[in-house]
C-alpha cells in the first residue's frame, strides 16, 4: 500500500509519478491539456480509422452504382431505339391510310393527351413487352378449329332435331339455346366454376364486312352500345397487327363498372374467305387499375366471319367463342340468361349498328364519286385485304 501511495502521490505529498507518464502520453497523442486531452486524443484516433472505413465502403458503393447505371442505360437505349422505330412505321402506315393533313392533327392531339403524365408514357415503354403479348398466328389458325368443331356441333343439333324420338348423347358441350338464327353451347373449365361458350348465327341483310368493321371501329362503339362507357386502343404492334384496347363497361346499379384491357388482332384472308377478330386480358402500364371498376382478369373471344359469297355481298354466318369471369356472385340462372338472352341481344345491337353503318357509307359513297373509288366501302379498318 505504501508503495502505491508513493507511485500515485510521490514521496511525502510531492509530485505525483502517474502524472508525467500521463503528459508523457498526452504529448504522444497530440492532447494538449493535462488530463483532459488523453480522452479527446484516443477519440481522434479512433474516429480517423473509422472514417477511412466509411470513405472505402462509400467509394466501392459508387463503383457498384455506376457500373448498375450504366448497364440500366444501354438497356433503356435498345428499348428507346425500338419505341421510335415502330412509331416511326405507325406514322408511315397512318400517312398512307388518313393523309398528312389529317395525321397532323391526330398526332398532335396524342401529344396532348400524354403531356401530363409523360413518366407513365416513357415507362410503358420499357414494361409492356410486344414479344410475349401479342397475338400469334397460331392463335389465328386455332379459330379454324373452333370454326369445324361448332360447325360439328350444329350438325349433331340438327340431327336431333329431325330424329326428336332419339335420346341425345350426353356431350361434352351443352346447348343452351337453339333458334334458327343463333346457337349456345357450353362447358364447364375443368377445376373452375367457369364456362365457355360457343355460339353460331347468321345475318341475311348486311355484307360480312359491314359487321366485321362495325366490332373493329371502336370510335363507333359508344354510338351503338349506351352500356360502353369508354373504350379506346392504348397500343399498336405493327408487325402482327395486334393492339390493346381499354374499354369500360356499364353493369346494372349497385354494381361497379366493368373495365376490360386485352390486346386484340383483327384480320381479313381472302384467301380463306374469313375475318377474325380475337381477344384475350393482359396487363397495360398505361391502364393501372382503378378505384370504382372491377378489373376482369379472365377474358377471351375469338370470331370467325364467313360470307356466303363475297365479303361484301349481303349474307354470312359467323362462330363465336369466348369465356368471360364478371366476378359477381348471381346465380347460375343469371349466367345462363347472359349467354343466351344476352348475347343475343348484345349481337343483335351489332347486327344493327352494322346496318345503319352500311346504308350510311352507301349513301356517302353514291354523294361523293370519285374517279378512282375503292376496292370496297370499308378499306380504312381492313387490316389485312
Amino acid at each position: 500500500m505504501n508503495a502505491l501511495r508513493k507511485f500515485l502521490f510521490g514521496q511525502g505529498g510531492g509530485t505525483s509519478s502517474l502524472k508525467p507518464l500521463c503528459k508523457q502520453c498526452a504529448y504522444n497523442y497530440g492532447a494538449t491539456a493535462d488530463g483532459i486531452g488523453i480522452s479527446s486524443s484516443v477519440q481522434n484516433l479512433f474516429s480517423v480509422k473509422y472514417s477511412n472505413r466509411v470513405k472505402f465502403a462509400v467509394k466501392r458503393v459508387c463503383r457498384q452504382l455506376d457500373i448498375l447505371s450504366e448497364l440500366f442505360s444501354k438497356q433503356c437505349n435498345v428499348v428507346l431505339a425500338q419505341r421510335i422505330r415502330r412509331s416511326y412505321q405507325i406514322l408511315l402506315l397512318y400517312r398512307n391510310l388518313y393523309g398528312e393533313h389529317l395525321l397532323k392533327e391526330k398526332v398532335s392531339s396524342h401529344f396532348t393527351r400524354i403531356k401530363k403524365k409523360p413518366l407513365i408514357a416513357l415507362l410503358s415503354a420499357a414494361a409492356f413487352s410486344w414479344d410475349k403479348e401479342r397475338i400469334s398466328d397460331e392463335e389465328i389458325k386455332s379459330c379454324y378449329k373452333e370454326v369445324v368443331e361448332v360447325k360439328l356441333l350444329v350438325k349433331k343439333s340438327q340431327h336431333y332435331k329431325d330424329h326428336p324420338t332419339q335420346v341425345p348423347e350426353k356431350q361434352k358441350w351443352e346447348q343452351i339455346v337453339d333458334a334458327d338464327d343463333f346457337k349456345v353451347w357450353r362447358h364447364q373449365i375443368p377445376n373452375s366454376q367457369l364456362f365457355r361458350y360457343r355460339v353460331f348465327g347468321h345475318f341475311r341483310d348486311i355484307p360480312a364486312r359491314a359487321f366485321y368493321n362495325t366490332q373493329v371501329d371502336v370510335h363507333y362503339w359508344k354510338d351503338w352500345d349506351n352500356q360502353t362507357l369508354d373504350v379506346r386502343i392504348i397500343d399498336r404492334d405493327t408487325d402482327s397487327g395486334s393492339e390493346v384496347i381499354h374499354w369500360l363497361y356499364k353493369f346494372p346499379y349497385p354494381m361497379n363498372p366493368r373495365e376490360y384491357v386485352y390486346v386484340r388482332r383483327c384480320s381479313i384472308y381472302p384467301e380463306k374467305n374469313s375475318m377474325i377478330i380475337t381477344a384475350r386480358a393482359t396487363q397495360h402500364p398505361t391502364c393501372p387499375k382503378r378505384e370504382k371498376t372491377v378489373r376482369i382478369e379472365t377474358y377471351s373471344s375469338q370470331m370467325v366471319i364467313t360470307p356466303y359469297t363475297f365479303f361484301d355481298e349481303n349474307g354470312f354466318s359467323y362462330v363465336m367463342s369466348y369465356c368471360d369471369d364478371p366476378q359477381t356472385n348471381f346465380p347460375p340462372v343469371w349466367y345462363n340468361w347472359m349467354a343466351s338472352a344476352g348475347v343475343h341481344e348484345f349481337l343483335e345491337r351489332m347486327h344493327q349498328a352494322a346496318l345503319r353503318k352500311h346504308e350510311r357509307a352507301k349513301v356517302e359513297l353514291a354523294s361523293n364519286r370519285m374517279d378512282s373509288p375503292p376496292a370496297h366501302l370499308y378499306s380504312v379498318f381492313s387490316v389485312e385485304d
